[in-house]
């Protein structure tokens, strides 16, 4: 059984439950792996209406579990092997999607859609609710766009759905925002640049008062950004620093193409020397990241925030 990713735009309690209460109980019938990451309003909704058999369903507070694409990604990979060494052969999630503020809501419109392809081979279905009592119309109608199926209780088939690699490219991810000119520019040119610039940070992160362990977080993604331009773009090759009260933002720059893969940093490497490893590690740590091409010019540009 392939990959079935299904949207619920619903309206009220009632039809909340009435979809997936038998969409969780007959997972359950089948010896399915059931897995639902809603609101812990929607997560009481459920328990009531399945009685005992809530027990046998992994409950994720979503308000905990959407934070980061990448990470999230990974979490559901990880969840999925679990079911699968249990030896569940197919499994049921429900997934509803914590779209956040304005500024993050492309980035998880983006991660909607890569979930059609990073998990395209596993035996899941898969229903994302969309709240229209809580959600923007324009992510309500995204739904279309990333989902292949509409299910009840609006139960046509999707207008508009877009393979993932054509939205990837069509919706930009959002660059973290920064204010003002960066407070340091430095030359990444070469290994010594890069040594430079990780000593840099060290000092900058340490009089912010940062931990080791989120210190130790910033050099990571600094240097798996910068290798990959060292080793792929072109050009003058350099790192501008925004620090605010709390954060550290990074932008790494050259005259490459960027990744050609527009799921870069989504789908998890198959093997950890192969290309791609250093977006998928970096999207595990920061609250933000984004590629941008214009003019020539490649960035990539990071936020961490200090613990």
């Amino acid at each position: 059984m392939p990959l079935a990713h299904e949207a619920l735009i619903y309206d009220n309690d009632n039809q909340f439950v009435d979809a997936l209460v038998p969409f969780l109980a007959g997972g359950l019938r089948r010896g399915e792996g059931v897995i639902a990451a809603v609101t812990a309003h929607n997560i009481d909704l459920l328990r009531r209406r399945l009685g005992d058999d809530a027990g046998q369903v992994t409950f994720i507070d979503r308000d905990t579990w959407y934070r980061r694409p990448a990470a999230t990604i990974a979490g559901w990979s990880g969840l999925l092997d679990a079911e699968r060494a249990r030896g569940r052969q197919s499994m049921r999630v429900v997934g509803e999607v914590e779209f956040g503020a304005a500024t993050r809501q492309d980035t998880w419109i983006r991660y909607e859609s890569a979930v059609n392809e990073v998990f395209v081979d596993v035996p899941a279905r898969i229903i994302c609710p969309y709240d229209t009592r809580r959600l923007p119309d324009r992510v309500v109608a995204s739904a279309r766009r990333t989902h292949p199926v509409m299910t009840a209780a609006r139960g046509d088939s999707g207008p508009g759905y877009q393979k993932p690699a054509e939205l990837l490219r069509d919706l930009a991810e959002p660059l973290p925002p920064v204010a003002g000119e960066a407070l340091l520019v430095l030359d990444l040119t070469g290994p010594a640049g890069l040594r430079r610039a990780r000593q840099t940070l060290v000092a900058v992160a340490r009089a912010l008062g940062w931990t080791r362990p989120a210190v130790d977080d910033l050099l990571l993604v600094t240097t798996e950004v910068a290798v990959n331009s060292l080793r792929h773009g072109r050009g003058d090759r350099r790192l501008q620093v925004w620090v605010d009260q709390r954060a550290i933002t990074c932008e790494v720059t050259d005259h490459g193409n960027g990744p050609a893969d527009p799921l870069a940093g989504y789908r998890p490497p198959q093997h950890p020397h192969r290309r791609g490893v250093g977006l998928w590690l970096a999207g595990q740590l920061c609250d933000g990241l984004a590629i941008d091409r214009h003019d020539g010019e490649t960035r990539v540009r990071f936020r961490l925030t200090g613990q």
